[in-house]
């Protein structure tokens, strides 16, 4: 009967630190997606180097754990950004693989989402949903013939914060 007691104890005390961690994290937004655009732009911002963690192409896992998954009859990428930047500026860094110099780019805000593209592009932007966006990852996507023409291929970059 003591034991039964001391265990219930133990549970009870688990279960009220536990709460009190849930409480603290959703208060501290510990995980939180951005409700809208300028927050997500807070939070891209927030992050001074984001880190590749997977590639997705057609939904399809493609890159993860720093290695190429081969896909049959899939696209495979040779070429890829290893890490990004967000700059108060506008600028968009991207450092491929193998490459010592990075490719700028232009991102901002928009109504619905955050766009990346060449400053003076007008279509074929990547797109990047609030929602995708926490203070430890985000997801990039965009859609394109120019991958395996004429079919439309959808991209999906995951990258993480290093800790």
């Amino acid at each position: 009967m003591e034991n039964d007691l001391t265990l219930l104890g133990y549970i009870r005390r688990t279960l009220w630190y536990a709460g009190v961690l849930v409480l603290i994290c959703g208060m501290l937004g510990c995980g939180q997606a951005a409700k809208d655009p300028a927050e997500a732009s807070q939070k891209l911002l927030a992050t001074k180097i984001w880190y590749i963690d997977q590639i997705l192409v057609n939904d399809g896992i493609t890159f993860k754990d720093g290695k190429m998954i081969q896909q049959f009859g899939g696209i495979d990428f040779d070429r890829y950004m290893e890490t990004v930047q967000f700059k108060s500026n506008g600028d968009f860094e991207g450092l491929f693989k193998g490459d010592e110099k990075p490719m700028i780019l232009h991102w901002q805000v928009g109504p619905t989402e955050v766009s990346i593209a060449a400053k003076d592009q007008k279509g074929g932007a990547w797109t990047i949903k609030p929602a995708s966006v926490t203070s430890d990852s985000f997801s990039m996507s965009t859609q394109s013939t120019a991958y395996d023409y004429p079919r439309m291929t959808k991209i999906e970059l995951i990258f993480k914060a290093k800790k």
